[in-house]
């Protein structure tokens, strides 16, 4: 096998064209060097050199070597430039996860910030579903992800970065609007989902993070809906609400961004108790990533004294 080594003894051989020059540049005793290229060249079953007096001349397979290894040579210098770069974090890559609403209000501001940070970095979002992202961080196609987790994988590292609630839209003039009362530890008046168990659900589908979030909040309450509307778009199923077709779901930290109907009702459900975390989540292997830790820091700090009652 041909070593590092090999290729700095050919490449100064040919640079200088002279063994004892060669030799003297390597720190090595001419005869030295010279068993050394005897050695290589025996290995190969090529000459690379032809001796001319004290010429040292390239033959075909020596010019092919060197060719070779000095492409070889340049890109292992890019690799250590690569990899100083990175240690002074100012060349990394990350691939982030993220919900559609998320990369709408998160990742622009954060993006700035960080690039501020690590001028050449690239990173890119990825926008899906929370089963999807996983399976993805967890193979290595992202790097992390931001989601609501209600469910915890041990190969994981999940860092809080806020926590929400979820809570239902009716219509004011809904008779379930009376049947709220107010709880301590609810930023809204809270509903008891048995009350409207009659109304019709509009519900996310099974695959988006909200629906696992909807579903506890009517197992809470123990409901089984019997009239069911499914939509992707909660904002939607909001305005479905809005206008009376039923009952629907959002997150706290959504509300700002849908500019509800003055006539809508909002009232927080599920178990009045629970706070719903919004995290971020990374390999344990990568926990020594300075740059996922920036990131985190940053979206920590956009989103700072933005609790469940004003996000």
């Amino acid at each position: 096998m041909i070593t590092e080594k090999d290729m700095q003894y050919i490449l100064t051989i040919a640079n200088y064209g002279n063994l004892t020059k060669a030799a003297d540049a390597l720190f090595l005793s001419q005869p030295a060097l010279s068993i050394h290229l005897k050695q290589l060249e025996n290995s190969l079953g090529l000459q690379l050199f032809e001796r001319k007096g004290r010429k040292m001349i390239l033959t075909y397979a020596g010019e092919e070597f060197v060719k070779s290894a000095r492409e070889i040579t340049m890109k292992c210098f890019e690799l250590e430039d690569r990899m100083i770069d990175i240690r002074k974090n100012v060349a990394v890559r990350l691939r982030i996860g993220y919900m559609v609403r998320q990369v709408e209000s998160l990742f622009p501001t954060v993006m700035t910030k960080f690039n501020k940070l690590y001028p050449q970095s690239v990173v890119y979002a990825i926008d899906g579903h929370l089963p999807e992202l996983e399976e993805q961080l967890i193979a290595g196609d992202i790097d992390m992800f931001f989601g609501y987790n209600s469910i915890i994988n041990s190969r994981l590292t999940y860092e809080t970065i806020y926590n929400d609630c979820l809570v239902a839209i009716l219509p004011k003039n809904h008779p379930a609007a009376s049947m709220t009362v107010k709880k301590d530890t609810c930023s809204y008046p809270w509903l008891d989902l048995s009350y409207v168990k009659k109304e019709r659900f509009i519900l996310q589908h099974s695959n988006q993070s909200i629906r696992q979030l909807e579903e506890d909040a009517l197992l809470y309450a123990d409901v089984l809906p019997e009239l069911t509307y499914k939509i992707s778009s909660i904002d939607a199923g909001v305005r479905l609400a809005e206008q009376g077709y039923g009952i629907a779901f959002t997150l706290n930290s959504y509300l700002s961004s849908m500019k509800l109907s003055d006539n809508s009702a909002i009232m927080q459900v599920g178990d009045p108790n629970l706070l719903i975390p919004f995290s971020a989540a990374y390999r344990k292997e990568d926990s020594a990533r300075r740059e996922i830790h920036e990131w985190i820091k940053l979206t920590c700090d956009i989103t700072k004294n933005k609790t469940i009652t004003s996000l």
